[in-house]
């Protein structure tokens, strides 16, 4: 029962931080080690994504525009040492529209600056249809939570349009990241 109660307690904390960047003072790296994704035809004509030297590149042709209403269920899970699997220790939906275009200090907005630099992706809808990419991509020590303790962590993202895991779920991309977390 102490286990129920601690994950509550951290759940309700988690779901209250991406709308705050509330984010780590010093040094702290982030270790890419694996990324795969999977795209729906119907809206991709191509995505790819590769990391090579600690640095994610991503390649992808739109079929058609993302429009409001596009987004992201966001899963990131921790393996503790010595375990087999990973835990969730934060997930939430989020709608990447209104979060790119109305929220001023998000750790997700922060991310999206930052891509920016590295890429010609557009953080506000509609985004036309064409060729966007990520290029030599590195997640800084500045962009990740003090609450995210060091360790092996697996990044999930589901991207879509309607209600996640009903009638209305049209996915559009999946994308999984691994990666290491250390101070």
């Amino acid at each position: 029962m102490g286990t129920e109660m601690w994950k509550l307690l951290v759940l309700s904390v988690l779901i209250r931080l991406p709308s705050q960047i509330d984010l780590v003072e010093g040094e702290r790296s982030v270790q890419f080690l694996t990324g795969n994704c999977s795209y729906n035809p119907k809206y991709f004509k191509n995505f790819s994504m590769t990391i090579v030297n600690n640095m994610m590149n991503v390649d992808m042709y739109l079929n058609r525009p993302i429009q409001w209403g596009f987004k992201a269920h966001i899963d990131i899970l921790l393996r503790l040492a010595n375990a087999k699997n990973f835990q969730s220790v934060f997930s939430q939906k989020t709608d990447l529209c209104a979060t790119t275009s109305s929220v001023k200090n998000s750790l997700f907005k922060s991310w999206f600056k930052d891509m920016s630099k590295h890429g010609n992706f557009m953080y506000t809808c509609p985004v036309e249809v064409g060729h966007y990419y990520l290029h030599q991509w590195r997640m800084g020590s500045s962009m990740t939570h003090k609450f995210l303790i060091p360790g092996e962590y697996r990044g999930k993202v589901t991207y879509f349009y309607g209600k996640y895991r009903t009638k209305s779920f049209d996915e559009t991309l999946k994308l999984t990241i691994d990666a290491i977390l250390s101070n």
